[in-house]
Parts: structure tokens; C-alpha cells; sequence
């Protein structure tokens, strides 16, 4: 999860001046602090937000494959 967070957060850096790629970081960002010290529920409901990201990013962007870490 480290290598998660540093790339997320060089992301955000150059994302800069574009609030809504920074916004959409700040999202992956939460459920990643989140997944940290989520128990059994909150993981389901993690997952469930997983999936609504992906299918945004999905569609504003075209891709069809995601990398989890």
C-alpha cells in the first residue's frame, strides 16, 4: 500500500491546477486511508465505491482495465 499512496500523492502533484483530476485523486486517496484500517463491513462497502470510481474513470476515459494495488 506504500507504493500506493507515493504514487497517488506524485499524482496529485502533477495534477496541479486542475481541481477535478486533484478531486478524483483526493477520492482514491480517502478509500485507500480508509481500506487501512477497514474491518469486514466497511471493506464490502469500500469495494462498492471501488467499483464506482472504476466505472467513472471508465467511462470519462475509455479504459476497460484497472490496476489494483
Amino acid at each position: 500500500m506504500e507504493n500506493a499512496l507515493a504514487d497517488l500523492l506524485d499524482l496529485r502533484l502533477r495534477c496541479r491546477g486542475n481541481r477535478e483530476a486533484m478531486m478524483l485523486v483526493d477520492r482514491c486517496l480517502l478509500l485507500l486511508a480508509r481500506a487501512q484500517t477497514a474491518g469486514a463491513a466497511e471493506l464490502q462497502q469500500l469495494e462498492v465505491e471501488f467499483e464506482r470510481l472504476r466505472a467513472e474513470l471508465a467511462e470519462r476515459l475509455g479504459c476497460r482495465r484497472f490496476v489494483r494495488h
